[in-house]
C-alpha cells in the first residue's frame, strides 16, 4: 500500500491542523532519493520494525497486538566489548528464525560521555582493540540469511554521547571499512542523528571539540562521514513525536539532507514516551496524537522508508527510568484504534518482502 493511502486514515483533525499552512495540501513530497538506496522500498512505501524490546516483548507485540503479518524487521543493541557480539547475535538470529522474511536492524554501541572522555570508545576502535570482534560480526552477518541496518554509533550528535565529530567520523569510517573488508554483502549502514539540536560541546570540552569560530552552524552534517559510507540517514523521535513534525527544523533538515545525498529516511528509534521527567509505573500512552504525528510524517515524505517502534514497558524494565510504558497493547483505546488503523499500510513480513528492498 503507498503512504497516500495511509493519510486516508489518520485523524482529520489533526490532518487540517497540521497543513491547514502548506501550500502543497496533503500530498506527498516527491522523492530525491536514489532508487540505489541499499535494502529500501520504492517510493511511498515504508518498513515497519519492531524496536529495542527483550525478546519476550517482541513476542508479546506479535501475540497480543498484530499477529499476521510479522514485522518487516526487528531491532537489537550489541558493542564490540568482551563477549557480546558471540553472545548476542546468536540469540538473536535464533529468535529471528522463527519470523520469515524478516530483517535486522542492529545498533553498535559506542560509549557515552558519562564513562570518559568524549569519544574514548571511538578512540579505542581506531587504535583496534576491537579489530577481532568485528570480524566475528562480519562473520555472523554474512551467516545470518537475512538484510541488516547497522547503526554504528548510534545518535552521534547527542549530548548523552559527546562524540567529537573527527573521531566519530574516522571510526565510523574504519568500521565500515573494516566490514567491507570481511566481504560482508547483506548490510546496509545507518547514520543515526538523535533528532534534536545536535551537541557541540566546544564549551564543555574546549581541548576535544575546536571553537568553529562565528558563521559555521552547528549541525548535523559536521558529522558526517560521507556518500560512499552511509545508506540510509537515522534519526529518533521520542518527545518531540508530541508536537507536529512536519514543522519541527532539525526532523526536517535530516530529511532534506537524506534526499539531497540520495539516502533513504529511517525512523531508527521512537517511541510514544512520558515527558514530565517524573516516574509513574502506572502511566500509558492515553492520547493517540503522538502516532497522528509520526503517520503523518511517513505519509507526507517519500523518503521515510523505514519505521522502528519500541514497544516495551520502560519503567517496569529500568526503575531509573521516566518514560512510562509504550506498549500498544496496553495503551488507550484511542491509541489501539490509531495503530490498528494505520499500521497495515506499513510494510510487513509478506512472502514477497526481500523481493520489495532488492534483497538478495
Amino acid at each position: 500500500m503507498k503512504k497516500n493511502q495511509l493519510i486516508l486514515l489518520l485523524s482529520f483533525s489533526f490532518i487540517l491542523t497540521l497543513t491547514a499552512c502548506s501550500d502543497n495540501g496533503t500530498e506527498p513530497e516527491s522523492d530525491t532519493t536514489s532508487a540505489a538506496v541499499k535494502f529500501a522500498p520504492a517510493d511511498g512505501e515504508c518498513l515497519f520494525i519492531l524496536g529495542q524490546a527483550d525478546t519476550q516483548e517482541m513476542a508479546a507485540y506479535v501475540n497480543e497486538v498484530n499477529h499476521s503479518p510479522h514485522p518487516a524487521g526487528f531491532a537489537f543493541y550489541t558493542s564490540l566489548s568482551g563477549s557480546a557480539i558471540q553472545t548476542d547475535l546468536p540469540k538473536y538470529k535464533t529468535f529471528m528464525d522463527n519470523y520469515p522474511n524478516t530483517a535486522l536492524q542492529l545498533a553498535i554501541w559506542t560509549g557515552e560521555r558519562r564513562w570518559g572522555n568524549p569519544g574514548y570508545y571511538l578512540d579505542e576502535v581506531l587504535a583496534g582493540d576491537y579489530d577481532a570482534n568485528i570480524i566475528a560480526l562480519a562473520d555472523a552477518c554474512k551467516g545470518f540469511g537475512k538484510p541488516i541496518y547497522i547503526r554504528f554509533g548510534y545518535e552521534f550528535d547527542g549530548w548523552h554521547n559527546a562524540y567529537p565529530p573527527d573521531k566519530y567520523i574516522a571510526a565510523y569510517k574504519y568500521f565500515v571499512d573494516k566490514m567491507r573488508a570481511n566481504n560482508v554483502t547483506n548490510v546496509a549502514y545507518v547514520w543515526h542523528s538523535w533528532g534534536v539540536g545536535a551537541y557541540y560541546g566546544s564549551s564543555d570540552f574546549p581541548d576535544y571539540y575546536p571553537d568553529l569560530g562565528s558563521g559555521v552552524e552547528i549541525n548535523q552534517a559536521l558529522w558526517y562521514p560521507g556518500d560512499d559510507y552511509v545508506d540510509w540517514v537515522g534519526l529518533s523521535i521520542f518527545g518531540i513525536g508530541w508536537g507536529n513534525l512536519n514543522t519541527n527544523s532539525v526532523v526536517q533538515y535530516l530529511i532534506d539532507f537524506a534526499e539531497d545525498h540520495g539516502k533513504a529516511v529511517m525512523l531508527a528509534e521512537t517511541a510514544a514516551i512520558k515527558t514530565s521527567n517524573s516516574s509513574d509505573p502506572n502511566w500509558v500512552i492515553e492520547d493517540n496524537s503522538w502516532f497522528t504525528h509520526v503517520f503523518s510524517l511517513i505519509a507526507l515524505n517519500n523518503s521515510v522508508k523505514a519505521f522502528t517502534y519500541i514497544n516495551t514497558d520502560w519503567e517496569g524494565k529500568n526503575s531509573s527510568s521516566t518514560w512510562g510504558d509504550t506498549r500498544i497493547q496496553v495503551a488507550s483505546q484511542a491509541v489501539k484504534t490509531t495503530w490498528i488503523e494505520n499500521i497495515p499500510f506499513l510494510l510487513h513480513a509478506e512472502d514477497n518482502l526481500y523481493t520489495l528492498i532488492s534483497y538478495p
